[in-house]
């Protein structure tokens, strides 16, 4: 077995090693540690100030007091989230996948995808997409982010172990070895992951440990670590050389026999492998505080540091590393936003009311209406005229106005933001002067490059995770035992690894007994190296499978034949399995032989003698037939479709010609109406003259009675029943005309 860190181990513990050499390594310890801090000194500063800013503290305390001195307002519009979500949105649709491929003749594809589900088994069972995404988080607003690899029991009635993958809470406090240059961080030879725990919580877990004693060759170099209230405790990992021996078998394979014992080395040598030493580290941990040991030195397993750092962007001057995320830049234009929008409420506040201007007199008998006009919604507002204005009404005064400098500032800082940050409007989706479709998408291209360089260090963060548990797979899993894999699709299957099937013994000519065990699924045995496979996740590619498939067999329907097992696989059937299943039973027998080769099945039984030449043209003239039949059905459908999608436009084209018609007539109706009371109105008018007519025809006749008198009596009478006749024949018309409108 290996190794293990014990999280019970005390001070007590370590008592047993030389105080000289305890003491060495904490004034080692010290100094690296000190020596890192300087160099990241600033860049931590401005890490937690960017989080801070983030979160919506984004005044400076000065002003915050001199604005409320004053009485004027310090609003806050953080707009810098929109931007964060922008791109850890990206990076979780990115979802880089680990996969695992072989380097030497020891390893082959059907191994490396072995080692591949083991370490999808481990990122889905603690959760690691979680823990990667929390560490992106941190990396886009501050500039780092951390998680790390560790292993536990797999529960606590057993001795075997799991590998696991965790947050570094506080991403932002790790320190590193300044002289360590490569993205990831491997080439560093030590890195502390600083916890500030409370005094109370330090003495309950470390009773053995007093806060008050310390190394005074140490002491200095710990500055900080323990307050009123908090103590700093550190895991401390470190690499010291060593030398590791590697054997070379005669199948190509490349086994690491630092720990073989020498007679499995003889059997080894005897079989024709190549036995070499190497220079190589060990990796350490211990914990430690200020000036004491918490947790002897363990050896871990692996040959990396088990933290994974996550970076923004860096920008190397000389030795000064200067490390930042897209908030850095952001915080002058969203200060700037933030001042013109206050200011802009500020001036708004400052304007007077929009009220009524007018005289006394004005609003003397009507006061309590003009009082509530801006509380009670009026019809209108009474007012009592003066003569001294021109007996004018109350005129409104002009209502509060923003100012159009500290508008345009608004502008101007949000514009500033976006060109800081490099995402422009259409890569947040909103409205801008782009217009068509291709010119939105290049500008939100544009956008992506702009802070590509988040996604890029996130995949190689994940590559390096894949590298640090390939290297403690054979190591954990060091023992026959069942472990799970879980495929591309998601599916976990059980598997059973390192175990032995047999003995193989010594070379040609050798006397049988120098021998070493066969063993199946030997996670030792072999080179590999991960590579990163970023793009749409399975499900997406599986439906994009699904598509092409079906397009395929509708263009050539014998390839169902071929692949309709792996068609129906893709589905989303119930019973999906068994339909596949009988489906693969008819394949081809070259096919199932391939197969069964592939998956190391045995191949379904032949039949003794192939089919006769009848059997196959019976066969394709059936395919034939059935291609026919398919296509001769879609056809029909399509024909259907067709007239269906016909019989809806005749009739929509029908109900908007009744709709039409019944419109006309309607109108025709109300002009035939509007005709008839007009004719009937004239009538009545005629009707009235002939009334007035006869009363003067009786004066006159009581005046005169003369035969003048009567002749001018006929005279009326004629004209009032040739007017009556011509109105009569006017209001028939209207009523012919209404019934013609009935009759459409």
């Amino acid at each position: 077995m290996i190794a293990q860190d014990d999280d019970n181990a005390k001070t007590s513990d370590h008592a047993k090693a030389p105080a000289s050499a305890t003491e060495d390594l904490l004034v080692q310890a010290a100094k690296r540690w000190a020596a890192g801090y300087e160099a990241e000194r600033e860049n931590i500063s401005q890490a937690y100030e960017d989080l801070r800013f983030r979160a919506g503290d984004q005044w400076p305390k000065e002003a915050i007091a001199q604005r409320e001195a004053d009485q004027a307002p310090c609003l806050t519009i953080n707009r810098i989230p929109q931007f964060v979500r922008q791109v850890t949105g990206d990076i979780r649709q990115g979802r880089p996948a680990i996969k695992v491929v072989p380097v030497d003749d020891g390893g082959d594809e059907a191994a490396a995808e072995l080692r591949a589900g083991i370490i999808r088994y481990i990122e889905n069972r603690c959760d690691a997409p979680g823990t990667y995404f929390s560490a992106a988080d941190s990396q886009v607003n501050s500039g780092i982010g951390h998680w790390r690899v560790i292993t536990e029991y797999a529960s606590q009635t057993t001795f075997n172990q799991e590998i696991g993958i965790q947050l570094v809470q506080d991403g932002v406090s790790v320190v590193w070895d300044p002289d360590a240059v490569d993205l990831t961080r491997k080439d560093a030879m030590w890195c502390f992951v600083p916890v500030d725990i409370a005094i109370d919580a330090y003495k309950e877990k470390y009773p053995d440990a007093p806060v008050t004693d310390f190394s005074p060759e140490s002491e200095g170099h710990f500055e900080g670590w323990i307050t009123t209230s908090t103590v700093r405790v550190a895991e401390y990992f470190y690499k010291k050389p060593a030398r590791i021996t590697l054997a070379l078998t005669a199948d190509g394979a490349i086994r690491d026999v630092t720990e073989a014992p020498a007679e499995e080395l003889a059997a080894l040598a005897q079989q024709g492998a190549r036995i070499e030493e190497r220079d190589s580290f060990k990796v350490y941990r211990c914990l430690i505080t200020q000036g004491r040991i918490l947790e002897k030195p363990a050896l871990w397993p692996g040959r990396y540091i088990p933290i994974v750092p996550l970076l923004g962007e860096e920008i190397r001057i000389g030795p000064r590393v200067i490390r930042h995320g897209i908030v850095r830049f952001a915080r002058d234009p969203q200060r700037m936003f933030n001042y013109f929008a206050s200011k802009q409420a500020e001036v708004i506040a400052l304007q007077p009311k929009a009220p009524w201007l007018g005289t006394e007199r004005n609003f003397e008998e009507y006061e309590d209406e003009w009082e509530n006009a801006n509380t009670e919604s009026r019809p209108y507002l009474r007012y009592t005229p003066d003569p001294s204005n021109g007996n004018a009404a109350p005129q409104r005064v002009q209502p509060p106005v923003s100012s159009q400098g500290v508008s345009e500032g608004l502008q101007l800082a949000a514009e500033n933001m976006m060109a800081v940050i490099g995402i422009h409007q259409a890569g947040l989706g909103e409205a801008s002067n782009e217009k068509s479709g291709r010119a939105i998408l290049a500008r939100q291209r544009e956008g992506d490059v702009g802070t590509f360089v988040y996604l890029d260090n996130f995949a190689r963060a994940v590559r390096h995770t894949g590298v640090i548990l390939l290297d403690l797979i054979p190591h954990i899993y060091d023992t026959e035992r069942t472990i799970r894999i879980v495929g591309e699709d998601g599916r976990m299957t059980p598997l059973r690894v390192n175990q032995a099937v047999g003995m193989v013994v010594g070379g040609e000519g050798d006397d049988g007994e120098a021998a070493t065990a066969q063993k199946l699924n030997d996670l030792s045995v072999g080179a590999y190296d991960v590579v990163i496979e970023q793009g749409p996740s399975y499900s997406t590619k599986r439906e994009e499978a699904k598509d092409g498939m079906a397009t395929l067999v509708q263009a050539v329907p014998s390839t169902f034949g071929l692949i309709g097992d792996l068609y129906v696989q893709a589905q989303d059937w119930p019973m999906k399995d068994q339909i596949a299943k009988r489906l693969k039973m008819g394949l081809p027998p070259a096919i199932q032989q391939m197969e069964a080769q592939g998956s190391g099945e045995q191949p379904p039984p032949q039949p003794p003698q192939q089919p006769s030449p009848e059997a196959i043209a019976a066969q394709q003239q059936a395919q034939a037939q059935g291609a026919r039949i398919q296509m001769d059905g879609a056809k029909t459908q399509s024909q259907i479709a067709t007239e269906e999608q016909q019989r809806r436009i005749d009739l929509a084209r029908a109900q908007s010609d009744l709709v039409d018609a019944e419109s006309a007539r309607a109108i025709a109706a109300r002009e035939a109406s509007d005709r008839s009371r007009k004719a009937e109105a004239e009538i009545a008018l005629i009707e009235a003259r002939r009334t007035l007519a006869l009363a003067q025809i009786g004066a006159l006749g009581c005046r005169a009675g003369s035969a003048e008198a009567e002749a001018e009596s006929d005279v009326a009478m004629a004209q009032h029943d040739a007017a009556l006749r011509e109105a009569q024949v006017f209001a028939a018309q209207p009523q012919a005309l209404a019934a013609d409108t009935d009759g459409l």
